[in-house]
């Protein structure tokens, strides 16, 4: 699926078996910057969104990890989220960053609010604070894993 704003998109399998979703996100990123994507179960916007982040390290490598986001100026350290993830990893291919997960189980539940940002500076490995207009605050919607 083609997300509106910030030459993002998200792909996915969901596992009704499971109730386990597969996700790639993948958003234009010039090499130095961040992207995340985050499920918010609680309400919209990124206050209560549970993230997966993807920077270059300082290295050269791909660094990837899960965090919360539990206000307007979160630490964007890694931490655990209040949905279950595992195998987060991330790469750069293309002018691309790409996050790779697997969220849940998540129950009975198959639509949620969702969040994804970028952003251009990094700095010892830690995301810094993302444009605060145009399009960094437009990138929220609704996914259905079942339906869209």
């Amino acid at each position: 699926m083609d997300l509106p704003v910030l030459q993002a998109s998200l792909h996915w399998n969901y596992s009704q078996l499971t109730t386990k979703v597969q996700i790639a996100y993948r958003a234009t990123q010039i090499p130095i910057g961040w992207i995340s994507w985050a499920l918010n179960p609680l309400g919209r916007g990124m206050i209560g969104s549970q993230a997966l982040l993807a920077l270059r390290h300082a290295n050269g490598s791909m660094i990837a990890y899960s965090t919360s986001i539990t206000s307007y100026n979160p630490s964007m350290l890694p931490g655990e989220l209040g949905i279950p993830v595992s195998d987060v990893s991330a790469e750069y291919v293309d002018q691309q960053m790409i996050i790779f997960g697997v969220l849940g189980p998540l129950g009975n539940r198959t639509s949620f609010n969702h969040v994804w940002q970028s952003g251009s500076t990094v700095s010892e490995n830690i995301p810094q604070v993302h444009p605060l207009s145009g399009q960094n605050v437009e990138s929220m919607g609704l996914i259905n894993f079942l339906s869209s």
